[in-house]
């Protein structure tokens, strides 16, 4: 993974809390830029943009600071502090950031798409918010910042905007996915379950003998109705056990129980009546204990 992405798996966006129950007041905020300054900003503008998610609401564990804008950008979450709202909780920006890169193409997708938010371009601080979604660009040596503090109810739009539009960035979801989890602002709708539509044979998992605690086994996924299954195809894997996933595309939050690691199995087009689709998996198993994984499929528009 590159540099800018510093962790190994956006699962990792919760980290111990070592001391979070209190924090001082921030001091008084630099006054903010309307939402259309950034609407207004050009392709070369969009090139030093920074957007920053701190999560502000309860917590027994840290939610790392995301960061993110177009490579080749530095970015660095001290530069929004003077812009910090009074009163308001910015600790974890200090205890973990996370970071990825988009285009600026994406970048300036993401404006407009956000743009026919209103309850998020109003720029407010909704009441019991828990996001802070902030723009902050210093195009033409002056520095414009915009802020929107978001709840669970505004905060979800927003997450499904930047879900679509970066749908094709891998680790842009990764880590917009676990974000979002993580601060319980994902869009609530999962993808519908195909369960009975289609037939899902696993072969035995075996010992991987290159790669001692690994096993491996192949999936087949085969659609049995009269219907094309849209895309995105995913398959869920059920881990009985403290085994992982190697290689997953993310984990569930809006499937009970969460936490169940996920690949896509189709991400563009659909899977045809009688059409099968396969994967190779790999889990690590270091502690030796049985091994049971059973399988969910899902398809179409929605959020795992």
């Amino acid at each position: 993974m590159s540099a800018v992405a510093r962790f190994s798996r956006p699962a990792l966006l919760l980290i111990s809390l070592v001391a979070a129950s209190c924090f001082a007041a921030s001091a008084p905020a630099q006054t903010f830029s309307p939402y259309s300054d950034f609407q207004a900003m050009t392709l070369s503008d969009l090139a030093t943009l920074q957007v920053k998610l701190t999560y502000m609401g309860n917590q027994t564990t840290a939610v790392g600071t995301l960061l993110f804008g177009a490579a080749g950008n530095t970015l660095n979450a001290g530069l929004f502090v003077p812009f910090h709202r009074s009163g308001q909780p910015y600790f974890n920006d200090d205890v973990g950031q996370y970071k990825f890169t988009a285009s600026v193409t994406e970048l300036k997708a993401m404006i407009d798409s956000v743009a026919t938010l209103a309850d998020v371009t109003d720029g407010d601080a909704d009441p019991n918010g828990t996001v802070s979604f902030s723009l902050l660009n210093t195009a033409g040596g002056t520095t414009k910042v915009f802020q929107a503090i978001v709840n669970k109810t505004t905060g979800r739009p927003l997450f499904g905007e930047m879900l679509t539009v970066f749908k094709t960035n891998v680790a842009a979801v990764d880590f917009l996915r676990a974000f979002g989890c993580a601060a319980g602002v994902l869009p609530t709708t999962p993808p519908a379950d195909i369960e009975g539509q289609v037939q899902v044979k696993a072969g035995g998992l075996r010992a991987d003998r290159r790669s001692p605690g690994q096993f491996v086994g192949r999936v087949r996924v085969t659609n049995t109705s009269g219907t094309a299954m849209q895309a995105p195809v995913t398959l869920v894997a059920v881990v009985d056990g403290d085994a992982e996933l190697i290689g997953a595309d993310g984990k569930t939050c809006n499937i009970a129980p969460p936490g169940n690691p996920f690949v896509n199995l189709i991400t563009a087009g659909s899977l045809a009546p009688g059409a099968t689709v396969e994967r190779t998996l790999k889990f690590a198993n270091p502690s030796g204990n049985k091994l049971n994984v059973s399988y969910r499929v899902f398809a179409g528009a929605g959020t795992l």
